[in-house]
């Protein structure tokens, strides 16, 4: 039961408009509550080698809900004293009128991305417990495989039919927004598809591997045991999201693709070594099918995108320009941040460069960092980056240590989910895809795959030992 909620969790945050408008968020947390209380006890079990990462999680939570909580003024003042001009001229007040104000120049913005870190927590604590509790995780990742492609094959149709239209009938806020699938960037659309094409090739590999395919003795054998399999589909379903990624014309995207394949390779490296395997050889025929299919991918579209990384704007305007412009914010709130979900709010004062975007018709205006460290520097400070630091550490240790006891078949899983947060990690240099609660949501699950343990295990190794039923 709870896995299904955790599936629908994953749909519903997808089909609700990726979580992008505020209604969004009461339905999804409901639905994450629902997974919760589904097994109560060992969702919020907190094992004691989780307990470090738990905590971290918990103390981000606590400073996006600081930020966002009423102080007395003098206080709030000491500990941001930028923050009361950033205010007074988003509300076209001249003084601070009440005792209580906020750290949070935005506090409703705030309170929103609070709800995003909760839903991604909580799908963490979902994913850790329904994975843990045994049986057939497979049967998640093959579904999660499926829904990926059949949302890719929608957004493509999505695209060519209704291009101004979120989920064909939905108009953005934003008239100059260029939508893809849910969500009304296409950056966001290609990190989406990179969450779930990670573990589902990880899944593919970890199938492969108990498969007669993989003992066969010849390319031609291999071959003819794959396609009468059932291996075929989540292969297919793989192919065309890699496809409607490439199809995103995503550059960070593809960055980040590229950061999971390395990263699934270094991690998957050892295992191959130590044991006879036509992996390569499998691996080394999808290749094959992936280059061949790039003769349906926009590689003209592909040609313009490459150009204008290597050249500079005619008018002086890249990413270099918004991180730049980005500094001043967090050298004024650099203890408390602006408030999580500010940056638009604190740049209407910190701009400086004007940018005329002759197909918007409008001035630019810089409502992200471009970056996802920038941005969180920018609006936590070290009240939230520290926090996120500390959690991150603590996920890269139990990564380790649980990848490395893992001797069964779902080390490949593990692997997969590891690689896929490597590379939104490595996509964030460039962009904020973990804004939107979708990816959030998927960013949890795939930490739950990574590190979740099997229940009555004595030890983390005893508990990964053998896992070959999933």
């Amino acid at each position: 039961m709870q896995r299904t909620l955790l599936f629908l969790l994953v749909a519903g945050s997808y089909l609700l408009v990726a979580g992008g408008p505020p209604w969004t968020i009461g339905p999804l947390l409901g639905l994450a509550a629902l997974g919760v209380l589904a097994a109560p006890v060992r969702t919020l079990a907190f094992p004691r080698s989780l307990r470090a990462l738990d905590a971290a999680l918990l103390l981000v939570l606590g400073a996006v809900l600081l930020q966002a909580v009423p102080l007395p003024a003098d206080l709030a003042a000491t500990l941001s004293p930028a923050a009361g001009r950033v205010r007074a001229s988003l509300t076209f007040a001249t003084t601070e009128a009440s005792p209580w104000t906020t750290l949070s120049v935005d506090p409703r913005a705030t309170l929103l991305s609070a709800a995003t870190v909760a839903l991604g927590i909580l799908a963490f604590w979902i994913a850790r417990a329904a994975f843990g509790a045994g049986g057939n995780t497979r049967s998640f990742c093959r579904g999660l495989a499926l829904f990926g492609a059949a949302v890719a094959v929608a957004a493509i149709v999505q695209k060519a039919a209704t291009p101004k239209l979120l989920l064909f009938v939905l108009p953005p806020d934003s008239r100059s927004a260029n939508p893809f699938g849910a969500f009304t960037n296409r950056n966001h659309f290609a990190a989406w598809l990179l969450l779930v094409i990670a573990p589902s090739c990880g899944y593919m590999i970890a199938r492969l591997r108990t498969h007669p395919t993989f003992r066969a003795r010849s390319w031609r054998e291999a071959f003819g045991r794959f396609m009468n399999s059932g291996i075929v589909i989540t292969a297919a379903a793989l192919l065309t999201m890699l496809l409607v990624l490439l199809a995103t014309l995503s550059r960070s995207a593809v960055l980040g693709l590229g950061a999971a394949a390395i990263c699934g390779w270094a991690l998957g490296r050892p295992r191959m070594a130590i044991e006879r395997t036509n992996l390569p050889a499998i691996l080394g025929m999808t290749g094959v099918a992936l280059l061949g299919a790039m003769a349906f991918i926009d590689l003209d579209g592909w040609a313009v995108r490459l150009q204008q990384s290597l050249n500079a704007d005619p008018a002086g305007f890249s990413r270099i320009t918004i991180w730049r412009e980005s500094v001043p914010i967090i050298r004024d709130f650099w203890l408390t941040g602006s408030g999580a979900g500010t940056y638009s709010d604190a740049m209407t004062q910190y701009q400086q460069t004007r940018v005329w975007v002759g197909s918007m018709q409008r001035w630019a205006h810089f409502n992200n960092a471009h970056s996802g460290y920038l941005q969180l520097a920018s609006e936590g400070g070290l009240l939230l980056v520290l926090p996120v630091v500390t959690a991150l550490a603590c996920l890269y240790a139990l990564a380790r240590r649980t990848v490395s006891a893992d001797k069964g078949e779902m080390f490949w899983v593990r692997v997969g989910a590891a690689a896929g947060l490597a590379g939104i990690a490595t996509q964030s240099v460039w962009e904020v895809p973990l804004v939107m609660p979708a990816n959030a949501v998927l960013c949890g699950v795939l930490a739950g795959l990574l590190v979740f343990r099997r229940e009555g295990s004595r030890s983390a190794p005893d508990s990964y030992r053998r896992q070959d039923e999933d």
